[in-house]
């Protein structure tokens, strides 16, 4: 068996485990319409993403070529790596695998939401549990059925984008102490890369527009809303997609392939700060255009309809220890990404050569060169 062959085999093996495990963990669902068949999603759709020293390559996909999007693993996906002027590189991959983590954990809070559940938990593909508890309005079995279902509906988006952006920043982490998503073949090479966190943002953004759409299927909106956004942010070919990435090999990260691959540059921005989540664009490449800053997700309407939410994970990973440790946190305790996301990720920015610092972000705002130093 080839060496690709056996990378595709372990993939499979590891994916079948993942479903196995979120199907028998979640079995709640609503009735929207979220496939391109109308049919309600049963778990969140993991996706391989494209990373410098990719064991199989580089794919520079093709923007005006992207496919349609599809959350229940079917065919006709074009994912891979975009370059673009206003938002750097964008992993395609990533950005759909965000969205239809903002979509399962919506569809699973608002089924709770309307069985009035206080307390529940998920998983969202990678061995964690999401453990979630949630206060109603005092007056809230007062509502008509038709208010208590739009205010579930609204608060559930909202609570799928927190919690998808919140799983895909703990995924940075423990894949940054080992975490490997293929048994064999640790993800820390990857781990907050300078395109992971903005495409990560951005799929959530996407996901939580698409499932706003009353006149289309999640899925649908989801084709339609990508092709949208990537014109927003000024997507270029292919082929000045792969010039600026040989721009920034030996400067960003050094060494050829997987093994050998040494990343000099991070991006550890994921909203913390002041709340945007900033790109970081390859100098040199369409500098002058506006870079686009999106959001960190927020839970505003809850706020505004009187609901209190907390979140906390339980790691079911062996990398657990090397995490606690580090912030000082008793084994027996969960994880309040709200408070020790912080700290893990001030821990890394200052072991970092090349980190991607709220200075930089303030360059980038202005149109300013960031450069690596």
């Amino acid at each position: 068996m080839t060496y690709v062959k056996i990378g595709i085999a372990l993939k499979t093996a590891n994916l079948f485990f993942i479903l196995i495990l979120l199907n028998v963990i979640c079995g709640c669902q609503t009735s929207q319409r979220i496939g391109i068949d109308g049919m309600p999603m049963k778990n969140a759709r993991l996706r391989w993403g494209a990373f410098f020293g990719s064991p199989f390559g580089m794919r520079f996909t093709d923007p005006d070529n992207l496919g349609k999007h599809y959350s229940n693993f079917r065919g006709g996906e074009k994912n891979g790596m975009l370059y673009t002027c206003r938002g750097g590189f964008i992993d395609v991959g990533h950005v759909r695998e965000a969205a239809d983590r903002t979509a399962f954990v919506k569809e699973f809070v608002q089924c709770c939401l309307l069985e009035n559940k206080s307390e529940f938990s998920f998983n969202v593909i990678e061995p964690s549990k999401y453990f979630v508890k949630i206060s109603y309005p005092s007056d809230w079995q007062n509502y008509s059925k038709e208010t208590r279902e739009a205010f579930a509906n609204e608060v559930a988006i909202d609570i799928g984008q927190y919690v998808a952006h919140t799983s895909l920043i703990w995924h940075e982490i423990i894949t940054w102490f080992g975490f490997a998503t293929v048994a064999g073949f640790p993800d820390k090479i990857s781990s907050f890369s300078w395109e992971d966190s903005y495409s990560d943002v951005l799929g959530t953004v996407l996901g939580a527009a698409a499932l706003r759409q009353t006149n289309q299927t999640y899925d649908e909106a989801m084709t339609r809303l990508m092709d949208e956004e990537m014109k927003l942010l000024e997507v270029q070919s292919p082929q000045v997609a792969r010039k600026a990435a040989n721009a920034i090999k030996g400067k960003w990260y050094t060494g050829g392939m997987y093994y050998f691959v040494k990343m000099k540059k991070h991006n550890f921005d994921v909203g913390f700060d002041d709340g945007m989540v900033a790109p970081v664009r390859v100098p040199g490449f369409c500098y002058e255009s506006e870079p686009k800053l999106y959001d960190a997700p927020k839970l505003q309407s809850l706020w505004k309809h009187g609901f209190g939410f907390s979140v906390e994970i339980e790691p079911r990973i062996i990398e657990k220890n090397k995490i606690y440790s580090l912030i000082g946190l008793e084994k027996n305790k969960l994880i309040k990404p709200n408070i020790h996301f912080a700290r893990v990720i001030e821990h890394l920015e200052n072991r970092s050569n090349l980190a991607y610092s709220p200075k930089s972000k303030k360059k980038e705002r202005n149109g300013e060169n960031v450069k690596s130093q």
